[in-house]
């Protein structure tokens, strides 16, 4: 069997034939180094640029790949020299109020499944040396003793955040967190797939990297999806929406890669699982509400960020997809409750109004309605005072990422556009008067009696005007929250945790890497929107030639 050296960096024990993996705290440096001095040249650009939305989306797509880059052991330019293990994600660079400077095994996989995207696109080295390190250093994190556990009996896989040096946490945190393993899974197994389309290599060269760190993943999710943990937030024990999205796709790559590794045992497991965890997402939905809600028997309202998160990591097309009516329906109805929540809202609604009031105004997203977090406000914790929630830049990109994703499956359609009593609270304002009213190119299945959710109100023909009009204005309603981000974020790019629901500056962790992450999938998603567009412009002027 063949391995790839770089990817397993094996290492032979004397006296032993097993193949380990080397120890990532005592590799030697990687062979590029991303300077502090490139990163500023690289953010510098942005603040020169006074040209439209697109061009800004580009400058600021490569400042946010750039700024995952410098938040990534050893040699990012935003912790080299500070003792990060290679392959290690530092959340933030920030140190104090908040402390933020710890690999999350959650935040860890999911840039680094930006980055598996970013590498079958262009085949960087340095992505690819990223993540061969990242498999070595997260095999560590799987085998170190914590307090949510042993590796022994899978338990501390559970463990949410480690130390950058690659020694446990140990002080009191919300624990276990049952994401993390999932999404690790998840994010391995896409790029052994990345791998095969830059290499020669094939998936089952690499059996090694599924023993040893994929399939340990995979039997803790299969085994502890039914128990309770901490939310994404780490915040709430309890069942929770977005680890069982996420849960449930890591089980159905999962059995795929089983077969592909000869393992049909475990294929069948976690074909069971993955089925039961399907049918355990049911129970998310809730008819009273009108939405999806994050924890099931929470107090809270139940809009969350974290469903549409749960959707884009962990979504497929037969389980709450984002151009599903639930996600719709939750969508809008998680904007409708941020647009007046904030003060900063309202100020940049009103601005906006001004400007174009065709479509609803585009608001910062926060956490959720309950959320008072504010980013570890020092004067504020030291002065007793209470502390409420504010928008956030990841928040505010994963609705716009969400939005052009609905837009790409509606342009990729051949199908009616069908509005019911579920998603006309959010369709309707994006279709034009004046459209609406003169051109009767739709059919009208509504019966004024018919209060059901799914009751059909308008469905319009896939070439009608109203349809093209309503994919034309999601995309014009998803740009809307990113030029939220724009106007909030500053002149050289840099994207906090959070900005604030009053002014509108940046708060909270500085150069957050999730939010670099949010950006930069919601801003590639415009791009497969656009390309969407285009080709169904192409294909409907083939089809009336004919």
């Amino acid at each position: 069997m063949r391995f790839d050296a770089t990817l397993l960096l094996l290492a032979t024990i004397a006296s032993s034939t097993t193949a380990l993996f080397i120890d990532p705290r005592h590799r030697r440096q990687p062979t590029f180094r991303l300077s502090s001095k490139s990163f500023r040249q690289t953010v510098a650009a942005i603040s020169a640029s006074e040209r439209d939305l697109s061009n800004w989306l580009l400058q600021q797509s490569e400042v946010s790949l750039e700024g995952i880059f410098a938040n990534i052991g050893p040699d990012g330019a935003n912790v080299a020299n500070s003792g990060v293990l290679p392959g290690v994600v530092v959340a933030s660079p920030s140190r104090a109020y908040p402390d933020y400077f710890f690999h999350w095994v959650r935040d860890g996989a999911i840039t680094m499944r930006a980055l598996v995207d970013y590498y079958a696109a262009t085949g960087d080295p340095r992505a690819k040396l990223i993540m061969d390190h990242y498999i070595s250093s997260n095999r560590l994190f799987q085998r170190i003793n914590n307090p949510s556990g042993s590796f022994i009996d899978f338990e501390g896989l559970g463990e949410p955040k480690f130390n950058v040096d690659g020694s446990s946490f140990e002080e009191d945190w919300g624990r276990p967190q049952r994401d993390g393993p999932a999404l690790r899974a998840i994010t391995v197994i896409e790029y052994l797939y990345a791998l095969t389309n830059q290499t020669s290599s094939q998936v089952s060269d690499y059996k090694l990297v599924y023993d040893e760190v994929i399939k340990p993943d995979l039997e803790y999710v299969s085994k502890f999806w039914t128990h309770p943990g901490f939310d994404l937030w780490e915040e709430v024990n309890g069942l929770h929406f977005f680890t069982a999205m996420v849960q449930y796709k890591a089980l159905n790559l999962g059995q795929q890669v089983a077969d592909i590794f000869g393992d049909p045992g475990a294929a069948h497991w976690y074909r069971a699982q993955a089925t039961g965890i399907r049918g355990f997402l049911k129970a998310f939905w809730d008819d009273d509400k009108g939405h999806i809600v994050e924890t099931l028997g929470s107090s809270r309202s139940g809009l969350d960020a974290a469903i549409i998160l749960g959707a884009i990591h962990g979504g497929s097309d037969t389980v709450y997809p984002l151009h599903s009516d639930a996600m719709i329906a939750t969508i809008h109805a998680l904007i409708e409750d941020m647009r007046t929540r904030y003060a900063i809202n309202i100020a940049d609604a009103l601005e906006f109004n001004q400007t174009d009031q065709d479509i609803p105004a585009s608001v910062g997203i926060g956490r959720y309605p309950e959320d008072i977090y504010a980013g570890g406000d020092k004067a504020a914790e030291e002065a007793g005072e209470d502390q409420l929630g504010n928008p956030w830049f990841l928040c505010t990109a994963t609705v716009a990422h969400a939005l052009y994703a609905l837009a790409e499956n509606l342009a990729f359609s051949d199908q009616y556009l069908t509005i019911n009593n579920l998603t006309a609270p959010f369709y309707l304002p994006l279709i034009p008067s004046a459209i609406l009213a003169k051109d009767a190119a739709y059919i009208d299945f509504s019966t004024t009696s018919d209060s059901l959710p799914n009751a059909i109100k308008l469905a319009f023909e896939p070439t009608s005007k109203q349809t093209q009009a309503v994919i034309a204005n999601i995309i014009r309603y998803a740009d809307g929250f990113m030029n939220v981000i724009r106007k909030h974020s500053d002149k050289y790019g840099q994207l906090s945790e959070q900005f604030d629901r009053t002014n509108g500056f940046m708060r909270g962790a500085e150069n957050l890497t999730w939010s670099f992450e949010a950006f930069w999938n919601a801003a590639k998603m415009r791009e497969r929107a656009f390309t969407a567009v285009q080709r169904r412009k192409e294909f409907f002027s083939t089809k009336a030639k004919l």
